[in-house]
């Protein structure tokens, strides 16, 4: 009896042990993912960036893009390590990988691809973050986790036409685009080579169609653009005439900016900061996708031509102004839907999401901003995106419908992408 009371307890014991084991593998586990801030992240999101910018000023695909390859390969990488969201692409594991090298082998490995030119900047850069790791053993095999999961992520991408355009012919009708000052050409036509990273379909989150030029809901955009929307408004206050300017801006910039402040300020993980990324940008690729396969389906005409030949119209409540100019210079590509109030929204949604509201606060500067309102402060990311679109408006470039669009197909495009990918592991 006694010998089986010790029995017992020795197997008591045992249990214990292999509990205490298995919680101090989960405790250590849960360390390494809160442990590590989001240095790493914001640095590589801001080198990609920054080369991309200095690339082509993202006049094409291939600045968003990078970007999103690069944050998918280093969430790919951590992810492998530590399994916190599902992976895109890459489904190996390696535990004993520094999380640093392997971050930085990944983004490096999709930067100098896309990039070869710039190998000596990517090359110092790398060799920053992986002399910090001292461990030599998890620096060689977060090496070799980065090389693999940017490997997954380039294929997967291979062939994705993203450099292709395509040709274009203006309609000389009333309610067409047609060439704006400054252009005789449009930019990407034709989005029937591109493949999303997350959509079905191009043609999924397709705009319904403009409302028609005898309508009211366009004779009332048509007068509100004309009022404020012209250069030197005498309607438009001064606040109204920064936030034109400061949200001029192209998304990529002030999205990727934004996630580089909130990320810091809130002290996210890595592997939440750099998740963050990926998703800002993936939502940027396709809904650019989605929004301009929505623009040349309807091919609708930008204001300044709309003001310009109201005459034609048949609409008795649209006066025509020769002379009117808008408050900035039109972009060269048809009108509706708004995609800058699409990112806005899309941008909005995607960091409420990773911050579990919309209640998230950042200052910031603007590279296009006058030098009267170069800095504003958002406390709420739904006001950052009605500003965003009102911008629209404020300096010329779009109908009220259309930025109202615009805000529904971004928010739309978002939610679908961050309920697709990259989700928490259950």
């Amino acid at each position: 009896m006694k010998n089986s009371i010790y029995f017992f307890h020795f197997l008591f014991v045992l249990g214990l042990l292999a509990a205490c084991s298995v919680q101090e593998k989960e405790n250590t586990a849960e360390s390494l993912e809160t442990s590590i801030g989001p240095e790493i992240a914001i640095a590589w999101n801001h080198m990609a960036y920054t080369i991309a910018n200095q690339h082509d000023q993202f006049l094409s695909f291939i600045g968003v893009r990078a970007l999103a390859m690069s944050h998918l390969a280093m969430h790919d990488a951590l992810n492998a390590i530590e399994s916190e969201y599902e992976p895109m692409a890459y489904r190996g594991t390696s535990s004993e990988a520094s999380p640093t090298a392997a971050a930085s082998q990944a983004a490096y490995e999709v930067l100098v691809t896309i990039y070869p030119d710039r190998k000596d900047t990517l090359d110092a850069a790398l060799e920053n973050w992986l002399s910090r790791e001292s461990d030599a053993s998890a620096r060689a095999a977060g090496v070799e986790l980065g090389k693999a999961t940017a490997a997954s992520i380039i294929q997967l991408r291979k062939g994705d036409g993203h450099e292709k355009n395509g040709g274009y012919t203006p309609m000389n009708k009333p309610g067409a685009y047609q060439y704006t000052p400054n252009f005789d050409w449009v930019w990407k036509p034709d989005f029937s080579y591109a493949t999303p990273f997350t959509l079905d379909t191009l043609t999924q989150f397709r705009s319904p169609p403009p409302p028609g030029l005898s309508s009211i809901e366009y004779t009332d955009s048509y007068n509100e653009v004309k009022l404020f929307g012209g250069a030197g408004s005498t309607v438009r206050t001064e606040d109204q005439t920064n936030i034109a300017h400061w949200w001029a801006e192209f998304g990529e910039h002030g999205w990727n900016r934004i996630g580089r402040i909130t990320a810091e300020e809130n002290n996210l993980s890595l592997w939440k900061a750099v998740r963050l990324f990926a998703l800002i940008n993936v939502t940027l690729y396709d809904l650019y996708l989605v929004s301009f396969e929505s623009k040349y389906h309807y091919d609708t005409w930008r204001p300044i031509t709309a003001i310009h030949n109201a005459d034609n119209d048949k609409n008795w409540d649209t006066r025509p102004d020769a002379g009117w100019q808008p408050e900035m210079l039109t972009p060269p590509w048809p009108e509706y839907p708004s995609a800058h109030a699409a990112v806005g929204a899309a941008g909005a949604e995607i960091v409420a999401h990773v911050f579990g509201t919309h209640n998230v606060s950042f200052t910031m500067e603007s590279v296009t901003a006058r030098d009267e309102g170069k800095i504003r402060t958002y406390t709420n990311l739904k006001d950052a995106a009605k500003d965003c679109a009102d911008s629209r408006i404020f300096n010329g470039f779009h109908f009220r419908f259309a930025t109202f669009e615009g805000l529904l197909q971004g928010k739309k495009v978002a939610k679908f992408i961050h309920g697709k990918i990259l989700r928490p592991v259950e």
